[in-house]
């Protein structure tokens, strides 16, 4: 398995206008096994991708990418979806990861995604904090279509955006467990469950859904962390319970 540390973790660095590159080295003292890159977050993604692929690369880094879009949009495959493809060549990713999206009403066919994907990269899905995208049976049914008809996607299960669309973090980890490629963590707080924080200091048990999980599967932490040693402390804590 990996330990990935998502650059969401540097979201106060990002705000000042710090490149994601900048974050590689701490990512590597922190002794995790790779970043998961934020598509947002390159500025100038001609100029800074090879740079930081280059950088991750030397340092043994695995890469993910994060795509802030959805698989599906209106029904149809999303036309950019050749382009982030693009993109995470560029970047050497494992794997690459979206949102569901409207995938309802879509009557095409899903060959169509594993034409366009480039050998060696693995695609996932992910529940984002949206009423469409962030549904376990919305994702569920594209997840078993998707298998029936052959393409190997997985999906991320993203803990704290399960509490902010109201469904239980634990029935959908047993649901959705034989898909689960990787793993999200972060915890939620706040009256709405508005605001991410570590994982002891929110609502959620973030250590019950490790038992459903098969052993070995990914776990990156996905939320602001402004030191270097609760940065430290959260990723060991981790690994005693997801590995």
């Amino acid at each position: 398995m990996a330990y990935f540390i998502n650059t969401l973790v540097y979201a106060d660095r990002h705000s000042r206008g710090e490149q994601q590159i900048n974050f590689l080295g701490d990512i590597k003292n922190l002794k995790a096994d790779g970043v998961e890159a934020r598509l947002e977050y390159f500025s100038d993604f001609e100029q800074e991708a090879p740079l930081f692929a280059k950088k991750a690369k030397g340092l043994n880094l695995k890469i993910n990418l994060s795509v802030p879009d959805e698989l599906f949009v209106a029904g149809e495959l999303n036309p950019k979806l050749s382009t982030y493809f693009k993109f995470g060549k560029v970047l050497q990713i494992d794997e690459i990861k979206f949102n569901t999206g409207d995938f309802g009403n879509f009557t095409g066919e899903l060959s169509e995604i594993t034409n366009l994907l480039p050998s060696g990269m693995s695609l996932n899905v992910e529940n984002d904090q949206t009423e469409l995208s962030g549904n376990s049976e919305n994702i569920l049914k594209f997840l078993m279509e998707a298998q029936k008809n052959g393409l190997d996607v997985g999906y991320v299960y993203d803990l704290g955006n399960w509490l902010v669309t109201n469904e239980d973090p634990i029935k959908v980890a047993e649901k959705l467990a034989p898909f689960t490629r990787y793993i999200h963590l972060k915890n939620m707080t706040g009256h709405e469950n508005e605001t991410s924080t570590t994982l002891d200091q929110g609502k959620l048990d973030w250590q019950a859904p490790a038992k459903f999980f098969h052993a070995g599967t990914d776990v990156a932490l996905e939320y602001p962390i402004v030191d270097f040693d609760t940065r430290e402390s959260e990723l060991k804590m981790v690994k005693t319970i997801y590995r």
